[in-house]
């Protein structure tokens, strides 16, 4: 599991990029947060770059756009997972403790 803490003001977008493996079908989800504090958005790379800059068997990897709503504290937590995988634990999990402030 990959941890990190933020800080950020009202209305800072925080932006990082994650490593997909989606070519095996998995996919980044949003397993917590409050959606008071914090916006989450995860924004698959695929459609916006050419097919033949990627490595066969190589997945693009997703965009994570966190915007602070409102003063307070948040824990995100995303999970890279197979959809149909039920009981199976993910394959990656990143946690970020987020505060906000004016």
């Amino acid at each position: 599991m990959k941890r990190r803490t933020l800080s950020l003001h009202v209305n800072d977008t925080f932006t990082l990029e994650l490593e997909s493996h989606e070519g095996g079908g998995y996919l980044w989800t949003i397993a917590s947060n409050d959606e008071a504090v914090a916006q989450v958005r995860i924004v698959p790379r695929g459609s916006t770059q050419c097919a033949t800059a990627t490595p066969i068997g190589k997945s693009l990897p997703v965009r994570v756009e966190i915007t602070a709503l409102a003063e307070g504290k948040s824990v995100v937590v995303l999970e890279e997972k197979r959809s149909w995988e039920m009981d199976v634990k993910p394959l990656n999990i990143y946690k970020i403790n987020i505060t906000v402030k004016q």
